[in-house]
């Protein structure tokens, strides 16, 4: 019972962080568990066991100490237990884990080292959990307050992730963004993708860089990421209890200006290559030999429906058979990628029709919002190709997140047509008039017929 009871814990706080940070699609499907140690388990089970109702989460009092007090030697110390410390702990812990498991982009490129890549995205959804988890509180329980667990304190980071904090600060200096909207951005990339959109948020809203072709951009990125990784692991990290004192204060100091002396390399470097780049376009007279005309929105809708097509086949596994025609209808490639994953997933299948018509009619309204979105990207001169396959690639995510949501609270079924046309009260029911009697001349016979004129017959002898 226990177990279960953590299961549904760890599957309630992935859909939080996948809610927290918006893009983020988890790798877990309903049913699969999450890899927790039993030290982790225990520290949670008494939150699982008490998520409606967390005041039995209270501080209490355990038992009382054996000293006595000289000058009251009949009194005790009592001594208390907050299960709430445990809870936050276990809490913050699983937090880190979930964001760890949201799943990457399938375009993600190999590292050169995995096991930098891996110690960046651990430290990454460590410092995001230390940010995350205490606004994440009151949205785990009916009617939740952040203070439903009490007060978190500050975490005391240190090594990675003290360095991966100091990396979302200094992002968000240069970009003008919040720390723990960098640290969403770069948890929801998933697990991998910390790097990449990192290099993302420094490059995007560079000049330099939005006047780059399409095809060299990436190259760029990729050159970019590469460098964060490689500047994040070479630090050297050891645990603060084996730390004198003056020795602990100085890798502290040492953690925080090595994480965020990465991003000051990495922008060093972006800026190196980007002015050699621009300079070698401008020798070869590039701008002037490469005037193309922007693509419409035939285009940019071709574009958007191949990156949702493949990003839906990708999560449910399966292949949508749309043929060229049906491609450029959003209508059918709606119906078909919103089909395709209801199908592969465990919603009940009286409700599966209910989930498709709401899943293919999300996806409608984007192809919608299409044309409006073009024209923002248009006025910002924006690389319009990449837009567009981002924009595809998040209704492909979208689409996985409202299944996912389908599968945790199924939509009620849709009513038999029959019963919803006998019910519509547009549809007037034709008035009943009772029937009158015909009119006639003849005499209604209202008594039988009296012997004499049962037997005469018309045209028969008389006697």
């Amino acid at each position: 019972m226990a177990a279960a009871d953590v299961d549904k814990l760890a599957h309630r706080v992935i859909q939080l962080v996948e809610r927290d940070t918006v893009d983020g699609v988890s790798g877990l499907r309903p049913g699969d568990r999450l890899a927790l140690d039993p030290a982790h388990v225990e520290l949670l089970e008494p939150l699982a066991q008490n998520l409606d109702l967390p005041g039995r989460l209270a501080p209490m009092m355990r038992r009382f100490t054996k000293r006595q007090d000289p000058e009251r030697p009949d009194r005790r110390d009592p001594l208390w237990h907050d299960p709430r410390e445990g809870a936050r702990r276990g809490l913050t812990t699983l937090v880190a884990r979930c964001a760890d498991a949201l799943e990457p982009d399938p375009q993600l490129p190999p590292p050169d080292d995995a096991e930098a890549r891996n110690r960046l995205a651990t430290a990454v959804s460590r410092a995001y959990a230390a940010n995350a988890t205490p606004r994440l509180v009151e949205h785990l329980f009916p009617n939740g307050r952040p203070d439903d667990l009490g007060l978190f304190t500050p975490p005391q980071l240190e090594g990675d992730v003290a360095a991966a904090r100091a990396m979302a600060i200094a992002i968000g200096a240069r970009t003008a963004t919040r720390e723990e909207d960098v640290l969403r951005k770069l948890v929801a990339e998933g697990h991998g993708g910390a790097a990449h959109a990192a290099a993302d948020l420094l490059l995007k809203e560079r000049p330099d860089f939005k006047s780059l072709p399409t095809g060299e951009q990436p190259g760029i990125r990729r050159h970019l990421a590469r460098g964060i990784e490689a500047g994040f692991a070479v630090r050297d990290v050891r645990e603060a209890r084996h730390r004198e004192l003056t020795e602990e204060l100085e890798n502290r100091r040492e953690d925080v200006t090595g994480g965020a002396g990465t991003i000051d390399t990495a922008s060093a470097l972006a800026t190196d290559e980007l002015t050699k780049l621009n300079a070698f376009l401008q020798d070869i007279d590039y701008w002037q030999q490469s005037a193309t005309t922007e693509p419409g929105l035939a285009e940019v809708r071709a574009i958007v429906t191949d990156r949702l097509v493949t990003r839906v086949e990708h999560h449910a596994g399966i292949d949508t058979s749309l043929t060229r025609a049906e491609l450029k209808s959003p209508s059918a490639v709606s119906a078909a990628a919103a089909d395709a994953m209801v199908a592969t997933s465990t919603i009940p299948r009286e409700s599966r029709p209910a989930a498709v018509q709401a899943t293919a009619t999300m996806l409608t309204e984007g192809f919608d919002e299409l044309p409006q979105h073009l024209a923002i990207w248009q006025a910002e001169a924006r690389d319009i190709p990449r837009e567009a396959a981002s924009y595809g690639a998040a209704l492909g995510d979208r689409t996985m997140a409202a299944v996912r949501t389908f599968e945790h609270h199924p939509p009620e079924p849709l009513p038999d047509p029959s019963t919803r046309f006998a019910t519509d009260p547009a549809l007037s029911r034709p008035e009943v008039v009772p029937a009158t009697p015909a009119t006639s001349t003849a005499t209604p016979r209202t008594t039988r017929p009296t012997p004499a004129q049962a037997r005469t017959v018309p045209g028969a002898p008389s006697r």
